[in-house]
């Protein structure tokens, strides 16, 4: 299971974002790369922060993880992409076990850092996606919606 948990500044700058389904969404994208019978929960939280980049932090230890995701992020598609590409990093980390080396993620000079394979493999994780990504979240939202008027009881009116 996952669970996304953003910060007050993210909350204000998406409040079109349903963040609790959206955590459902990537549970269903990690339950499909995360195959071990006894499964783990993980609390991503995603915290605004100042400067041009968005990125995961490798150095985290445990089920509770950061992603930071870069305040020049105004556009919701544009945010999707952004965490889709950090939620491959931490997919890279967490479950597949790739190793943070010079290797597998280059961040000397800008070409080396956009041709390492953990990179390249986070974009193409992350265009491919998004589009069934974005799509399923907005039928569970739809559907949540939908299923509002049972929140109350009736009472015995059957």
């Amino acid at each position: 299971m996952i669970v996304l948990k953003p910060d007050k500044r993210l909350k204000q700058r998406f409040k079109s974002i349903d963040f609790n389904t959206l955590s459902l969404v990537y549970s269903l994208l990690f339950d499909n790369i995360y195959k071990v019978s006894k499964k783990r929960s993980f609390n991503i939280t995603l915290k605004l922060t100042s400067g041009v980049y968005s990125y995961y932090c490798f150095d985290q230890i445990g089920s509770n993880v950061r992603i930071n995701i870069s305040e020049v992020i105004f556009d919701e598609k544009e945010f999707h992409l952004v965490l889709l590409h950090e939620f491959r990093h931490f997919c890279q980390h967490k479950v597949l076990k790739i190793p943070w080396s010079r290797k597998y993620y280059d961040d000397r000079t800008e070409e080396s850092y956009t041709k390492s394979p953990s990179e390249i493999d986070a974009d193409n994780f992350a265009f491919i996606s998004e589009f069934k990504v974005l799509r399923i979240y907005k039928r569970m939202v739809k559907f949540k919606k939908s299923l509002s008027h049972l929140n109350a009881f009736k009472g015995s009116l059957v």
